[in-house]
């Protein structure tokens, strides 16, 4: 995590705003800034913004076994995401010291200040407690980041519900949210973070200071107290010596702070839990959002009009057919001849050709007249012979079958296998 450090122009200028009681944003050095708090639609999530320094927790809860040392007492952890979105500075998934510093202030400050109480989250001793987690994700860095980290995650815990349970001889049942009410969690107090700088080794003190400001400083003080005036922790983060006039002083501004701000969290949580009883649905983090993204859905729809174009007509109209449905035609390609009905035409046009070649070369003489007329007349005197002895046999079949006494189709089928011979031995004498 490398910091940039501060210009000497701009450190010697705010320090001198400051030793004249002024500060860049217009407030005093004892005036804190303005505080937004909201709560999520979702049990145990809220949102915290302290002028441009802005937080979101989120609260979560598991069934796990307790440790031996504390059996029936439940657990309380608390992670802490500083993402380069917050600040350039920042590195992804490593926290370097300032972010194990806010991790070990908030367990203080929460867990070890007992405002929670643990033992109310064992379900069965040394078997079954409940494990809650408070995720805290810095989402803008601009100064007092353990103020608001700190007052998120109490909010979200005040607002956070565990599930009812109910204990059965050998399990646990776990009711959702329609079957039974959940159970908040049960808050002796709510600690209160205050941060306060100190310039000139204690003699000023600056109230919320901004980033710049802090960088500026001597040092700074963290005092966490209650609305009941107590003192739930102090953290000084620098070497400084400070005398009981200086810390009293510093706790003072701090306790009528936390007085302020415990009645901000009640009156939000309460405003919540009526909303939820009478059947509304909470309008959550989109409250958050500015008005004109929210209503930029229930705009009227606008009407896009075209701007007129002015056509003056043409001097020489010409009627162009131009047909009403085109597929897959190259608009270079009008007018022109296709290659494939060019070849089918010249194919056509050689085969006449040859044709009208051949038939003109052929030459008809007398003699091949003769010869084709006398080989007509001897094919019809062999076909009128075949048909003639045809006839004789039938008539030779027809009267051997009256006198026989066997039956007609065995007759009929030897006189077929003696007739081929017969029609061979005419035809050779024929010829001779």
């Amino acid at each position: 995590m490398r910091v940039q450090p501060v210009t000497i122009c701009e450190k010697a200028l705010i320090l001198e705003a400051l030793r004249s009681g002024k500060r860049f944003d217009f407030r005093g050095l004892e005036e804190f800034r303005e505080v937004k708090l909201v709560v999520g639609a979702e049990i145990g999530t809220a949102i915290c913004t302290i002028g441009n320094t802005k937080v979101l927790a989120a609260v979560s809860a598991q069934i796990a076994e307790p440790s031996s040392m504390r059996p029936h007492k439940g657990v309380i952890n608390i992670d802490v995401d500083l993402s380069p979105m917050a600040n350039y500075a920042n590195e992804h998934d490593r926290l370097g010291s300032r972010g194990m510093e806010l991790i070990r202030l908030l367990e203080l400050i929460i867990r070890d200040s007992r405002c929670i109480d643990v033992e109310s989250l064992c379900i069965r001793a040394g078997k079954e407690i409940w494990k809650v987690r408070v995720d805290v994700r810095i989402l803008d860095d601009d100064g007092s980041l353990l103020d608001c980290a700190c007052l998120a995650a109490i909010t979200a815990l005040q607002h956070f519900k565990r599930p009812n349970v109910t204990l059965e001889p050998h399990h646990t049942l776990i009711y959702s949210e329609y079957e039974k009410a959940p159970v908040p969690l049960n808050i002796y107090h709510m600690p209160i973070c205050t941060t306060i700088g100190l310039l000139d080794k204690g003699q000023m003190v600056v109230i919320d200071p901004t980033d710049k400001e802090a960088a500026c400083l001597d040092g700074s003080i963290v005092v966490a107290c209650n609305k009941r005036r107590e003192v739930c922790a102090l953290h000084q983060s620098t070497n400084l010596v400070l005398s009981t006039k200086q810390i009293e002083r510093c706790v003072k501004l701090a306790m009528s702070r936390a007085e302020a701000l415990t009645a901000v969290v009640s009156d939000v949580v309460k405003q919540d839990q009526r909303e939820r009883s009478a059947f509304k649905r909470p309008d959550g983090f989109a409250i958050t959002a500015p008005a004109l993204i929210l209503t930029a859905g229930t705009v009227a729809a606008r009407k896009i009009v075209a701007p007129v174009v002015k056509n003056e007509p043409d001097v020489e109209q010409r009627a162009m057919y131009q047909p009403s449905i085109v597929l897959n035609e190259n608009p270079l390609s009008v007018g022109s001849v296709k290659q494939e009905e060019v070849d089918n035409d010249a194919s056509i046009s050689e085969q006449v050709e040859m044709i009208q070649n051949s038939v003109g070369k052929v030459e008809v003489t007398e003699t091949q007249k003769s010869s084709t007329i006398s080989n007509r007349k001897r094919e019809e005197k062999e076909v009128d012979d075949l048909l003639s002895g045809l006839d004789d046999d039938e008539e030779e079949v027809q009267t051997m079958t009256l006198g026989a006494e066997e039956p007609v189709q065995d007759v009929t089928m030897q006189e077929e296998e003696e007739e081929q011979p017969n029609l061979l031995l005419a035809k050779k004498k024929k010829k001779k």
